[in-house]
C-alpha cells in the first residue's frame, strides 16, 4: 500500500528513543535519501525514522521553534514504531501529532497518507496527499502514494498518470513499483504494460 513509505529503518526508532531518555530532543539527521534504509512493508511509499543525535544540549537553551521541531521527529518516530507493528490507528495518531508540532514536516506527511491507506481511510488519505501536494509539489512520494490511491479506489487512469508523474519528478524504486500490492489494479491494466514496456526495462536496468 503508498504510504507509510514504505521505508522504515528500525534502527533510527531505537536510536531516537535513547537519545530522548537522555537528552530531551535530539538532533534531527533524515536518512540519506528519502529512500534508503527502508524496510518494506507490503504496499506504498513511507519514510524512515529520523535520528535526533545528542550535541550536548539538554534542551534548556533550544529555541521553542526547535522544541517543536524535535517534538514533530518524536511523535513521528514513535508513528514509524507501531506502523511497522501494524497498529495503524495508533501510527495515525503519532503521524497527526508530529505534524502538529513541525507543520512542515514532509516525511510525516506520506507517511500519514499511507497509514490512512493501510487502515482503509481512503477519503482521509486523498486528503493529505491533497495538502501534502501543495505544500510539497516536486516531491515524487506524493505522486507515488496518489497512484496507489487511485490503484486502490478503481481509478486507473488517474493512477497511471500519477504514476508517470512521479517518475518524471525522479522516483527511481522500480523494484518497488512493480511489486508493490498497491499498485496491483494498476499493473493489471494495458495501458501500464505499455507504458511499462518502454519505460521499465531502461530505467531499471
Amino acid at each position: 500500500m503508498p504510504p507509510f513509505t514504505k521505508y522504515l529503518p528500525h534502527l533510527g526508532v531505537t536510536a531516537l528513543i535513547v537519545f530522548l531518555a537522555a537528552d530531551y530532543f535530539p538532533q534531527s539527521q533524515s536518512p540519506s535519501s528519502s529512500t534508503t534504509g527502508k524496510v518494506r512493508e507490503e504496499g506504498s511509499h513511507t519514510e524512515g525514522s529520523h535520528n535526533e543525535g545528542s550535541h550536548g544540549d539538554g534542551g534548556e537553551n533550544l529555541s521553542q521553534e526547535e522544541r517543536e521541531r524535535r517534538m514533530g521527529i518524536f511523535h513521528y518516530n514513535e508513528g514509524n514504531k507501531f506502523f511497522t507493528e501494524g497498529d495503524f490507528a495508533e501510527a495515525i495518531i503519532r503521524y497527526k501529532k508530529a505534524l502538529h508540532h513541525h507543520k512542515g514536516f514532509k516525511q510525516a506527511t506520506i507517511n500519514l497518507s499511507t497509514a490512512y491507506m493501510k487502515s482503509k481511510e481512503f477519503d482521509e488519505a486523498l486528503k493529505t496527499l491533497q495538502e501534502g501536494q501543495k505544500k510539497f509539489p516536486l516531491d515524487p512520494l506524493i505522486d507515488y502514494n496518489f497512484a496507489c490511491y487511485y490503484s486502490l479506489t478503481g481509478k486507473l487512469g488517474p493512477g497511471l498518470s500519477a504514476l508517470q508523474k512521479a517518475v518524471e519528478k525522479g522516483y527511481k524504486q522500480f523494484k518497488q513499483m512493480q511489486s508493490d500490492p498497491d499498485l496491483s489494479n494498476l499493473r493489471q491494466s494495458g495501458e501500464y504494460k505499455t507504458w511499462g514496456e518502454s519505460v521499465l526495462p531502461q530505467s531499471d536496468s
